[in-house]
């Protein structure tokens, strides 16, 4: 059976930094490469063209949808995938993806879409997991749309309003919510002006209030970052649950940031009714307890998130949250009321969770852990052991 063809399309501006890691992580399954370069002072072209790319000059337009479908205008391939500079593909899993293309469900077009496991490194250290739609059939009918934080789905649902998207457990690597990322390209300042233009032109499409929400926090005006995402989520009940439960996390992370712990502490509450399978917003709780003095019932949350595991998938969750993270936080919070004892004990299991990650914890009321997973080696089992759990 022959293997489809892939186009890989992209928009680029001074990417000399992260270009090559990305073309490299692809380049051995895409069929041709198109890049639209909007302007580039640096070596971004004669990097591009060293890969073999097609290179096509756009004056850069106040759009990321125009600049984006003038690349696919150019796609000749089957499917095609596009990526910004500062993603790319784990390279121990892209070999997949053409094999993966000829599945059944695929190859007799059931699927018009595909989705990937994206992993958004943050500042701190902190990886967040989330799906993102990144590849598409080639049909002319597929086309983006908005400005800024540009869209595919809406377009294809209107030709077809049943099509299906796939998944494949690819991961792609994101480095651009990293903060030195983001002053370098002066990013936030022209995606503000460009969503303050586009709310200003489409006052009812709540996504643009959501993603102002997010340069406005990426920009650290945390105030403008919570009314954005108040505007948001007063109209987002038709949304899809990623795209929502995100902005309830930001909005609760920007309380944080705020000094706003009383507010945090109720607003959590709704949050979590309303996606209680959502970890992260345990953690955010947790700290506007911790920050007002509220120890126990900080710890009582952390245990809560940590007998819940991670959260389900669909959810924009920070790698570690309801697992290692939460057991190291804990350890922490015993620390601080004086508890040695318990405190070692989260920290142990926080440190065995770490080196595999399908390990357990499992919580009562009434007991502390349990931990008769086999996959405990038996020097941190005596560990635990020792301090009588």
């Amino acid at each position: 059976m022959d293997k489809p063809s892939i186009s890989l399309c992209m928009i680029v501006r001074n990417e000399e930094k992260y270009l090559p890691k990305c073309l490299s992580s692809v380049q051995r399954i895409v069929d041709e490469i198109i890049i639209v370069d909007t302007g580039s002072t640096d070596d971004t072209v004669a990097i591009a063209k060293a890969f073999g790319a097609k290179v096509i000059q756009m004056p850069w337009q106040d759009s990321f949808a125009d600049a984006r479908n003038r690349s696919f205008e150019e796609a000749t391939g089957d499917w095609i995938l596009w990526l910004d500079a500062d993603e790319e593909m784990d390279v121990n899993e892209a070999d997949k993806l053409k094999e993966l293309l000829t599945r059944d469900a695929i190859r007799e077009q059931r699927i018009e879409g595909i989705q990937f496991v994206f992993y958004n490194y943050v500042d701190g250290g902190g990886v967040e997991s989330v799906l993102l739609h990144r590849m598409v059939r080639n049909r002319p009918q597929y086309r983006f749309e908005e400005r800024v934080h540009e869209q595919i789905l809406p377009n294809m649902l209107k030709s077809n309003p049943h099509l299906q998207l796939g998944q494949v457990d690819i991961h792609i690597h994101h480095y651009g919510y990293l903060s030195q990322n983001v002053v370098r390209q002066g990013k936030i300042q022209r995606n503000v002006a460009l969503l303050q233009q586009a709310i200003s032109e489409h006052p009812d499409i709540p996504t643009y209030s959501y993603n102002l929400g997010v340069e406005l926090f990426r920009s650290k005006d945390f105030a403008g970052a919570v009314e954005s995402f108040d505007t948001f989520l007063n109209k987002s009940a038709d949304l899809p649950v990623p795209l929502v439960s995100s902005a309830h996390k930001y909005r609760l992370t920007a309380l944080v940031e705020l000094g706003r712990y009383h507010d945090l502490i109720q607003d959590s509450m709704a949050s979590i009714s309303q996606f209680p399978g959502f970890t992260d917003l345990y953690h955010l709780r947790a700290i506007g307890f911790s920050s007002l003095g509220e120890t126990g019932e900080a710890i009582d949350v952390l245990r809560k998130a940590l007998s819940m595991g991670p959260a389900e998938e669909g959810y924009p969750s920070i790698a570690g949250h309801g697992t290692f993270l939460t057991c190291l936080d804990l350890g922490k919070l015993y620390e601080h009321v004086g508890n040695p004892r318990d405190a070692d004990v989260y920290f142990t299991f926080g440190s065995v969770m770490v080196s595999d990650p399908r390990i357990r914890v499992r919580e009562s009321a009434m007991t502390s852990l349990s931990f008769d997973d086999p996959r405990i080696n038996s020097k941190n089992r005596r560990s635990i052991q020792d301090h009588g759990i």
